[in-house]
């Protein structure tokens, strides 16, 4: 029971055959990246949309160490096998690889998707300069930005509303003390 999700985890080096057997079976790719670190509703949602697009999801999970080198030190949360392993149990996520780089340009020359799909961001209103657009539309694949499914929802609000919740409860004595300078009486 344990490895039966392990079959669905690619590794980066057999990206290109699972390329190949999907294409002899006439199935359309698509894949996504990201860190899904915590995962929320906006993140099944997103995965939901995207399979949408063609017939076999396959999502990268950034690896701790892509995420550290973008995100700082502090996170991710949990660690990049937990964050594949949970992605293996959702019913529109075929396959999982877990992406070396910050960038999944890399994944995208070896898996080569017809369709790449990435969330609409401020960052990605140049996407189309990107290397990764760059490497999709050279081989003939098509890239499309998508909404986020929840505008209410991030991994950081989660964390900050966790935090917070605990931090108030410990520092409201404290807080009181904040209110008015102090003075003797």
């Amino acid at each position: 029971m344990a490895s039966s999700w392990k079959k669905r985890l690619i590794s980066q080096s057999d990206l290109m055959t699972l390329h190949e057997k999907l294409k002899e079976k006439g199935k359309k790719i698509v894949f996504t990246a990201g860190s899904w670190d915590l995962l929320h509703v906006g993140h099944c949602r997103y995965f939901e949309e995207a399979k949408k697009h063609g017939d076999v999801l396959v999502v990268g999970v950034s690896s701790n160490e892509a995420i550290r080198r973008v995100k700082g030190q502090n996170k991710p949360i949990l660690d990049e096998k937990i964050r594949a392993e949970m992605l293996t149990y959702l019913r529109s996520i075929e396959f999982v690889t877990i992406l070396p780089e910050p960038s999944c340009q890399p994944t995208l020359g070896l898996l080569r998707p017809d369709v790449y799909i990435t969330v609409k961001e401020d960052w990605t209103d140049n996407y189309k300069e990107s290397k990764e657009y760059k490497t999709v539309v050279k081989y003939g694949g098509e890239v499309k930005v998508v909404d986020r499914q929840s505008t209410a929802l991030s991994t950081t609000k989660i964390v900050q509303r966790a935090i917070g919740g605990e931090l108030g409860s410990i520092f409201k004595d404290f807080m009181e003390l904040r209110k008015d300078p102090l003075k003797e009486k």
